[in-house]
């Protein structure tokens, strides 16, 4: 677009061309092509602009997320026909930065799961390989980077929903500080967690948007961590590595390796005594209080007569049926508060054990596993269970505390699948991290690895 030599109608246009070529994906749940057309035709009429940073940036937003001329289905059955009249204010900034929706992508049900497997929109499945998933919640977000269909996506993150995808389909994934992103105008299922989040084939795009994004939200950036030498990152062993494979493990290694010939120093500390313990004990007692309370909030504020219980009702997984029927009643405010408390001593030992090691943040596998071929629920529950906690642990206590964190693209395993790896800082120094993900990035290309082009895979 800077040389001249497009112009955003071509992008849209060849956008709309890999949509269909990889349409068995699932990977969205609505396009408007001829709307993306129109917006291409405005902006190529007014031209260059330094007003207008995002120019021929072709975008996919996760359909939790409001997007004007679309539905915002939170990819369950009652709210097929909810069509928000205005964007979401992260939309918003980005389109009026000249960045063009093409489609609102596939997601599990509510955003309450791993696997992108929805009952009714269907399975998204992973473009490098598609007999495996693209993992969720925001599987469709990724799935659509990573065949090449458009430049980036926004999804959503609870626990590990922007982060597992991105490293299941080796891309980038960031989700910011938590209330760094303004988040009105999204289906929330956990205020205190909640957040948008970027994915895109290269750090260098996600600081594009999220500097968009972060200016309309009056977040100021910080300071920038100057690169790898003298950075200080743990790498806990205990948990965080169980279920490697070989091969898996020794990529990591490799990737840690690499970062210390370049200055940084990996420090092999296992969080303090309790920290996992608490992590695992207060998540779920938050989530059932605020999941319900923050859809219903969500429907209120667009004067829709619906409420929780009505999507409860007529939510289609049995995964998640099972989780969200019941969560209108009772009384479990002690429960909440207590888990709170717990998540409070949580963030109080994790800050103390950077401050107590001069550490700057941990650097972990996002998901200790590969992409997994899909499970099904009915046929084996104990085994779906199992394969969440798995894939979704690693992800679990820097997203609790709602610190920001990034999912590389490091590396695959014996079969081609790829893997990615997790830093996770403190909040509010999501600047500083996003420098030290370029640096490791740029580390890991000079050792001789390159992420997946759209093209390695099978054409669906």
């Amino acid at each position: 677009m800077a040389r001249g030599s497009s112009t955003v109608v071509e992008q849209v246009r060849r956008s709309a061309g890999a949509e269909l070529r990889h349409r068995r994906l699932s990977a969205f749940t609505q396009l408007d092509t001829a709307a993306a057309l129109d917006a291409a035709a405005r902006l190529d009429d007014q031209g260059d602009s330094p007003e207008l940073p995002l120019r021929g940036v072709v975008l996919a937003v996760k359909d939790n997320i409001d997007t004007a001329g679309f539905a915002t289905t939170a990819g369950t059955p009652a709210l097929r026909e909810h069509r928000p009249l205005l964007d979401a204010p992260a939309v918003r900034v980005l389109r009026e930065a000249g960045a063009v929706v093409l489609g609102k992508t596939n997601m599990h049900e509510l955003a309450l799961g791993v696997t992108s497997d929805n009952a009714t929109f269907g399975l998204v499945r992973n473009p490098v390989r598609p007999d495996r998933i693209a993992g969720g919640s925001s599987g469709g977000s990724a799935a659509a980077v990573a065949a090449g269909v458009v430049t980036a996506a926004l999804g959503t993150e609870t626990g590990c929903s922007v982060r597992l995808p991105a490293a299941l389909c080796g891309l980038v994934g960031f989700r910011p500080t938590v209330g760094a992103y303004r988040v009105e105008g999204v289906v929330t299922v956990s205020w205190t967690r909640d957040t948008i989040g970027v994915l895109a084939r290269s750090v260098d795009d996600v600081r594009v948007l999220d500097r968009v994004i972060r200016s309309s939200a009056g977040t100021p950036e910080v300071s920038r961590h100057p690169g790898l030498r003298g950075l200080r990152l743990a790498s806990p062993r205990t948990t965080f590595r169980q279920g490697m494979t070989t091969a898996l493990r020794a990529v990591f290694e490799a990737r840690l390796t690499a970062l210390e010939e370049a200055g940084a120093r990996i420090v092999e500390s296992d969080l303090p005594a309790g920290a996992w313990e608490v992590s695992g004990e207060c998540g779920l007692p938050i989530l059932l209080y605020e999941t319900s309370r923050g859809v219903d909030r969500y429907l209120a504020a667009h004067a829709t007569s619906l409420r929780f219980h009505d999507v409860a009702a007529r939510v289609a997984a049995p995964d998640v049926a099972g989780l969200v029927r019941g969560l209108s009643g009772g009384d479990i405010e002690d429960a909440y508060a207590a888990a709170l408390d717990q998540r409070a001593h949580l963030g109080c030992l994790l800050r103390g054990f950077l401050e107590d090691q001069r550490l700057d943040g941990i650097i972990v596998p996002t998901s200790p596993i590969p992409a997994p071929r899909p499970a099904v629920f009915d046929e084996s529950a104990d085994r779906y269970w199992a394969t969440f906690r798995t894939l979704a642990r690693n992800t679990h206590a820097s997203s609790l505390l709602g610190w920001p964190a990034v999912s590389l693209p490091a590396g695959r395993d014996d079969e081609g699948l790829p893997f990615g790896i997790d830093l996770q800082f403190p909040p509010g120094t999501d600047s500083a991290l996003l420098s030290v993900a370029r640096a490791c990035e740029e580390t890991w290309r000079d050792a001789g690895w390159r992420p997946p082009t759209h093209d390695e895979g099978e054409e669906w």
